[in-house]
């Protein structure tokens, strides 16, 4: 690709943290060789934003909890078949867990009933309460327990745990850590009253759906690793074929049980961007946070997008994050 031209982008950022509603922002983009730039800004945080700061991923913590899944099944470890059964061994009162399998889990059509993300009681309890709300793949509807079920199923079965799986991704990420550790001293998450989240209570659940924290550095050098893999390049953090496998829609066509929900499309743990009316330049995947923190590949363009930053639900503030993407795009 060409000399990147990153002005509309930038400037889309400092306005929405100088003059808009966005606390602080961290932005960056990479190609497949590598960060291309960083630049942060600072607005009604009181910490001064620096380009190394960690950020609450919030459900951008979802693809690296796919990616962490997919490595295990492309080493011929784990099925996608495997069920929820198999994290409840021992429990036979639950005869639908068989019929829920990891495809499903990671690709929003499990069906579960969803607790809060700031619940009192303890992930393998919320997990274990859950209840089938439609059949397995029959429906699509945004899950975040669903991702602690993956996680149980790949500790069942590997023996391994999710969240040091996720965090030996920070070896793809240039040793940038992506951790679900508070010490990592994020950036406070503004706007939880008006959304009714207690963040403390929700940071304590380690969550495989929302709780990790990272850099910005960190998803752009994970971000070249997949545009890389994406060229067909080995040894990457995933597989060639194993990326293309995540990426093959799952959701599209699929109903939603709850009317007027916004639409999304989904592969494995995928937000796959084809059909949004919004974007320039629909071939995309990536995902975006609660926080407002974005991260997307457009891998025919080989390039990648990271917005970390801190406000809740930054759309009812007017913060539109595709008009960021459409920037980025006609800067490539």
């Amino acid at each position: 690709m060409g000399t990147l031209v990153l002005d509309d982008a930038v400037r889309w950022v400092k306005r929405q943290v100088e003059e808009g509603p966005l606390p602080s922002a961290v932005f960056g983009v990479a190609t497949s060789a590598g960060v291309q730039h960083m630049e942060a800004f600072t607005g009604r945080d009181a910490r001064t934003a620096e380009i190394d700061d960690y950020y609450a991923l919030f459900s951008v913590t979802k693809p690296l909890s796919g990616i962490a899944i997919a490595r295990s099944v492309e080493r011929g470890e784990l099925s996608l078949r495997a069920s929820l059964a198999s994290a409840f061994p021992s429990d036979e009162a639950q005869p639908w867990r068989a019929g829920v399998r990891l495809e499903h889990l990671i690709s929003h059509t499990a069906g579960l009933s969803e607790p809060p993300l700031d619940s009192p009681l303890d992930l393998d309890e919320q997990l274990g309460l859950a209840r089938p709300d439609f059949l397995p793949g029959s429906m699509v509807r945004y899950s975040n327990i669903a991702f602690h079920g993956a996680a149980r199923i790949l500790t069942a079965v590997t023996g391994r745990d999710l969240h040091d799986e996720i965090e030996v991704l920070g070896a793809f990420a240039g040793g940038s850590a992506l951790t679900f550790d508070a010490g990592s001293d994020p950036h406070e998450v503004f706007g939880q009253k008006g959304v009714g989240l207690d963040h403390a209570a929700m940071v304590r659940h380690r969550h495989p759906a929302a709780g990790v924290n990272a850099t910005a550095a960190g998803l752009l050098e994970l971000g070249s690793s997949l545009l890389r893999a994406n060229g067909g390049v080995r040894g990457q953090v995933l597989h060639p074929e194993t990326l293309r496998g995540m990426l093959v829609p799952r959701t599209i066509g699929v109903p939603e049980p709850i009317p007027g929900d916004p639409k999304r499309d989904f592969g494995l743990a995928w937000n796959i961007r084809q059909t949004s009316t919004a974007l320039l330049h629909r071939n995309a995947f990536g995902h975006e946070g609660w926080s407002g923190t974005q991260w997307w590949i457009y891998p025919e363009l080989d390039l990648c997008f990271a917005l970390m930053t801190n406000l809740l639900d930054v759309r009812l503030y007017g913060v539109d994050p595709d008009e960021l993407n459409n920037a980025v795009v006609a800067g490539s």
